[in-house]
């Protein structure tokens, strides 16, 4: 049986991001992501002029699954390794608008438009004092991206700017969307998933943070 596990010993794995030239042939390379520093046990290193960086690192940064199958010997980041044909694209496709209907309409405090995707028994530990009625963090999610998929729902990747904080930063989270009826039936923050960074950038020009 073949196992798919996460990286791990494999960090070695090296990616080429770009030539660095001959001159800074005797420096070491820092790896940022989204603006901040990635701190690997593997350092990066510089051969024949082009810069190599570990492919863990880099995707860990990203917060993209990765994994190594050791009898093939293939990385596979933010890709399927049992992929033969494409399945239930269509209600992948419904559950993702669903959940970020829901999201937009939490970050405008839109509680009418929230309220009309969610089932009777919704739960949510999202809400705080945060909504529906209040202006707390108003506004701040800034980056979002589908990262699983079960049977019953999805999780989200949240990259929210904490402007209600003193000092803030930004802070990542996933959130577990669970669907029923085609309705929300609950939202939870996934259980030690919540991470602060001084900032995050999402393309060149448009960054948040301190």
């Amino acid at each position: 049986m073949k196992r798919w596990t996460k990286i791990g010993i494999s960090a070695a794995l090296f990616t080429t991001v770009f030539s660095a030239g001959a001159y800074a042939a005797t420096a070491v390379p820092k790896i940022f992501v989204n603006g901040n520093q990635v701190k690997s046990s593997i350092q990066p290193k510089i051969i024949g002029g082009s810069v190599y960086v570990p492919i863990r690192a880099v995707s860990e940064g990203l917060g993209v699954d990765i994994q190594w199958d050791n009898k093939a010997k293939n990385v596979y980041v933010d890709s399927d390794p049992n992929f033969k044909m494409e399945t239930d694209a269509t209600t992948y496709v419904f559950g993702r608008n669903l959940a970020f209907k829901w999201i937009m309409a939490y970050d405008e405090r839109s509680v009418a438009e929230a309220n009309a995707l969610v089932a009777p028994n919704f739960k949510t530990d999202i809400y705080k004092e945060s909504f529906p009625g209040g202006t707390y963090n108003l506004a701040t999610i800034v980056d979002m991206k589908v990262v699983a998929r079960s049977d019953i729902g999805l999780t989200v990747r949240i990259v929210q700017r904490v402007t209600a904080e003193d000092n803030y930063k930004v802070k990542v989270e996933k959130w577990d969307f669970i669907f029923e009826n085609n309705k929300i039936k609950s939202v939870k923050v996934v259980p030690k998933s919540t991470k602060y960074l001084d900032r995050y950038t999402l393309f060149p020009g448009t960054s948040f943070g301190i």
